[in-house]
């Protein structure tokens, strides 16, 4: 397997590496492809960490299953090879990982001195994507990883993946975040994101390139003002400088509020590398999500936090116009299409964002809402 580690040095090892972190919450099937995938990069130092966001579905079981070669894995992306398995792992619990857990006895002072290990998180309780993923970048910067790599479970990678992302800090020292170009899974040829725009006066970040053939023209590293937090490669500094993802957004635009930080509040800049892809399920090419109420509650609220926090002050009185102007016209679509539900999601977000309800919430009220 490629990946071996020459001339072992526990300090050099952890001043190079990267920590990718993979969050699963009730996804073992997507998370394992992912593994698979990731397992097979052409990158030679790298730590993947697995958090369980307390699933109720056996993930962790099926994830330490997999990684024995007890559980074969499907992909429309490579063929399955036990040639890599058994992957060796250790686990703890959040309150061990968050101290350090016993990282450099149970995965480097072994015998197994390559790529195929494995940390698994158990955090015992849902969190949100923000939080979750705090849990392991904390437990990334206590080790020293030079790169933390937040990786969507849903995602299948390229090979060349993480090379070419780590490969463009070497484009210019200030660049501290880098992203992929991200295609769809159900429709490798079209783009789900190659970068984005932030336009604070709508309360929304547009993907450049969404729904679009891939051609000639995305190709190359370009600055851009948004990371998708899909996969996310960012320099340790970059997370000493401004802090952790703000878990005041349980899910969605966790990403946005992060990068506008880097931009505002940081040296750093953000850029993506079209050369480099990953395949993303996104819920598949005809369904990303949006029609849920979870979905429509969390962006709805999140976009109000976003604008508040970053927008200027003309931002802010155009936000509200274009937001409460289009309502109407908005509920009037949802009546047509019979989706109350997705009228009581976004009425709950705008209440909830007014009684400040932000991060971790009730979710047997979102399971509340019916068609």
């Amino acid at each position: 397997m490629s990946g071996e580690v020459n001339n072992f040095d526990l300090a050099k090892i952890n001043l190079s590496k990267v920590a990718i972190i993979i969050l699963n919450w009730n996804g073992w099937r997507d998370t394992i492809e992912c593994l698979e995938s990731v397992f097979r990069i052409d990158y030679p130092n790298y730590q993947v960490i697995v958090l369980d966001n307390g699933s109720t579905d056996g993930s962790v079981e099926k994830i330490k299953a997999w990684a024995e070669g007890k559980i074969p894995v499907e992909s429309k992306f490579f063929e399955y090879n036990s040639n890599n398995k058994p992957i060796h792992w250790v686990e703890y619990d959040r309150t061990t990982a968050e101290a350090g857990g016993i990282y450099e006895k149970e995965l480097y002072l072994d015998k197994t001195k390559s790529n195929r290990k494995m940390v698994i998180i158990q955090i015992g309780a849902n969190l949100g994507f923000a939080g979750g993923n705090n849990v392991g970048i904390r437990y990334g910067l206590k080790h020293k990883f030079k790169y933390i790599w937040l990786l969507n479970n849903d995602t299948v990678v390229d090979s060349l993946c993480l090379k070419l992302c780590v490969d463009t800090f070497n484009f210019n020292e200030l660049i501290g975040v880098v992203g992929p170009k991200i295609l769809w899974y159900d429709d490798p040829s079209r783009i789900w994101y190659a970068g984005a725009k932030v336009k604070l006066w709508r309360g929304a970040v547009p993907y450049i390139g969404m729904l679009e053939l891939d051609n000639e023209h995305f190709k190359g590293v370009r600055y851009t003002e948004h990371v998708s937090g899909c996969a996310l490669i960012a320099k340790r500094e970059v997370f000493e400088e401004i802090g952790l993802l703000d878990e005041d957004y349980f899910l969605v635009h966790e990403d946005s509020d992060w990068s506008l930080r880097v931009q505002k509040h940081s040296q750093f800049s953000l850029a993506v590398n079209l050369d480099a892809c990953i395949y993303h399920k996104a819920g598949g090419i005809s369904a990303s999500g949006r029609d849920k109420p979870i979905s429509v509650y969390f962006s709805n609220k999140h976009r109000f936090i976003l604008v508040t926090k970053y927008g200027s002050p003309l931002e802010k009185i155009l936000f509200f116009i274009f937001y409460f102007g289009s309502r109407p016209f908005k509920f009037g679509y949802f009546l047509l299409k019979g989706r109350r539900d997705l009228i009581k999601a976004e009425l709950s977000a705008v209440f909830d964002f007014l009684l400040g309800k932000y991060g971790i919430i009730d979710m047997e009220k979102i399971n509340s809402w019916k068609r």
